[in-house]
């Protein structure tokens, strides 16, 4: 599993953080969301697509598998965001 913010997108709420801590975290200056780490443990995995559907503004990503863009879901119901910036995992 991949995790993506889309930092131009995040709202700065923190939910994400309040969700699952040691996964996401907010940068100092700003407020954005980041993905914290490389990897996200199995055991994680669900948690990590809850933070996901909580998303106020749908800016995050979960990537399910390397196989490809198909097996993509988003938070706001597989909307893709084109030429998005984020942070992966």
């Amino acid at each position: 599993m991949r995790v993506v913010v889309d930092q131009d997108l995040c709202g700065t709420t923190g939910q994400c953080v309040l969700t699952l801590p040691g996964t996401f975290r907010q940068r100092i200056p700003d407020g954005v969301a980041e993905v914290c780490g490389v990897t996200v443990p199995q055991a994680l995995h669900a948690a990590v697509r809850l933070a996901a559907n909580q998303c106020p503004v749908a800016a995050i990503r979960v990537i399910e598998s390397e196989a490809g863009d198909d097996e993509e879901r988003h938070a706001a119901g597989d909307q893709r965001n084109p030429g998005g910036h984020g942070e992966t995992v």
